[in-house]
């Protein structure tokens, strides 16, 4: 299980902690699993499905052109190869390696851009379902574990709350910091004596 950031964490204990009195409630949080509601709802494991066809697709080229360079540096390292074939061969093991590269890189930007994709539809339709059940059960804040937004959800004004209380505080405290004063005229500065004639 991943950990909360502490920062988040600590700042949402010191603000339930801080609170006053009178509007003090013990805040309410949830975790919500997108890693779950994959597992568990047709409709989100359908759009996910997408991702996983992508990286499946993917996989298999590259391990085909794993296996062809593999071919390649089995013909490049046997005995019986003629020396003028191989010259010939090992350009096109190197032209093949480089395709091999590039074909990785590129496989690596088109999953985490399908990912990406999936992963936006998924929230559009969970979320307003979360953001509802949230406001159901009087929770605050809704955790995610997505790495990318920790945050899934999060009633603005509780959040808000402690600041606005630390503001008000903050104006009714006696010691109103006082005005910045003027700068002090610059003193003249002192006359050099006079040197000494020769």
């Amino acid at each position: 299980m991943r950990l909360l950031a502490p920062s988040v964490a600590a700042l949402c204990l010191s603000a339930a902690l801080s609170m006053p009195a009178a509007a003090q409630e013990a805040p309410r949080f949830a975790f919500f699993s997108i890693n779950q509601l994959v597992r568990s709802s047709k409709k989100a494991g359908a759009i996910f499905s997408e991702l996983e066809i992508t990286g499946k697709n993917l996989q298999e080229k590259l391990q085909a052109k794993g296996q062809e360079l593999q071919t390649l540096q089995q013909q490049l390292n046997s005995p019986s190869l003629d020396p003028d074939k191989k010259e010939a061969l090992a350009k096109r093991y190197r032209d093949l390696e480089f395709e091999a590269k590039k074909m990785q890189e590129d496989s690596q930007a088109e999953y985490q851009r399908v990912e990406k994709k999936v992963s936006e539809s998924i929230a559009k339709l969970a979320g307003p379902i979360v953001e509802q059940l949230a406001k159901e059960q009087k929770i605050q804040m809704v955790f995610s574990d997505q790495s990318v937004q920790i945050l899934s959800w999060a009633d603005e004004a509780w959040m808000k709350g402690f600041t606005a209380e630390v503001s008000k505080r903050l104006d009714a405290s006696e010691g109103t910091p006082a005005a910045a004063s003027k700068p002090a005229a610059a003193k003249p500065a002192a006359p050099k004596p006079a040197a000494p004639k020769k």
